[in-house]
């Protein structure tokens, strides 16, 4: 049998910066019905979809899931799942810190411009091995768990980027508008401060001006509205989980005026904070 070697070259541009940190990995098993209520947390999430379907709200806009599908949560961003099959819902997933991939602003998992949701297809088989896997090694805690799971979760998010990269181009379009997504970052985990345009170009180093324009350009709306839409989401889900006064839920998502967060949020809802909340428990019941 003829011997056959293959070159190893160093051209592959895609690496990670800082090895990525396991924080837990787990499953839902044949659920007849699944609910995860809304939840903000300041690391990322992968989450596999094994059987069935599932409804997850993700940064405000609704996605339907299906066997194959993964869904990414960078910090910050809120999200709710439910399942919606008829028959059992089983997904597996993981959660993950000290991400920094090269291209991609430091603690996300993707980049801005990639929509959350992942159809796996041919991938579909290795994202639920390497998930799996995971999930083993975690459960076992025989010697040597801790480095295979950090080289699996490493291989499970270029598989995830092998994916993205098909529709998105990555090398392309790694580096561009890094402006743009470092503030979407910025407003994404400081939302609930109270922070201008102004703080965030000066973050940036960059024009109030020329800070618009390029985040609108990638993003699709200004900072200024993009920040309101965030504090909004904020604001429903504290109103819905909590009893918190409206004056401190206005406070908590970056507003000192409680009446201009009223008016402001009647104007994007069409309802006031109050009869947000009585909707949402009468809606629970």
């Amino acid at each position: 049998m003829p011997k056959i070697e293959i070159s190893h070259s160093k051209s592959d541009h895609f690496r990670f910066i800082k090895n990525p940190q396991l924080l837990f990995a787990g499953q839902v098993v044949d659920e007849d019905f699944f609910y995860g209520p809304p939840q903000i947390h300041d690391f990322c999430e992968i989450i596999y979809v094994v059987e069935g379907r599932g409804e997850f709200t993700i940064a405000g806009k609704i996605y339907e899931l299906h066997k194959g599908d993964v869904a990414i949560y960078n910090p910050g961003i809120p999200h709710e799942e439910r399942s919606i099959t008829d028959g059992p819902f089983k997904v597996i997933y993981c959660g993950v810190d000290s991400l920094h991939i090269e291209g991609v602003p430091q603690g996300m998992l993707l980049p801005a411009y990639v929509e959350p949701v992942i159809s796996c297809e041919k991938y579909a088989y290795k994202v639920e091995s390497y998930l799996s896997e995971i999930l083993r090694e975690c459960d076992s805690q025989v010697l040597g768990y801790e480095t295979l799971s950090t080289n699996l979760l490493m291989s499970l998010i270029t598989v995830i980027y092998r994916i993205v990269d098909v529709k998105h181009q990555f090398q392309s379009l790694k580096g561009k508008n890094e402006i743009a997504l470092r503030t979407k970052h910025f407003i994404d985990t400081n939302y609930t401060q109270s922070i201008s345009l102004k703080d965030i170009a000066d973050t940036m180093y960059v024009s109030q001006h020329y800070l618009s324009h390029l985040f609108k350009k990638e993003v699709g709306d200004s900072p200024f509205n993009y920040l309101i839409s965030r504090r909004i989401e904020e604001a429903k889900r504290l109103l819905a989980d909590s009893e918190m006064p409206v004056h401190e839920v206005a406070s908590q998502v970056g507003y000192g005026n409680d009446k201009y967060f009223s008016m402001l949020f009647k104007k994007i809802t069409g309802q006031t904070p109050s009869s947000f909340r009585e909707q949402s428990k009468l809606g629970s019941e």
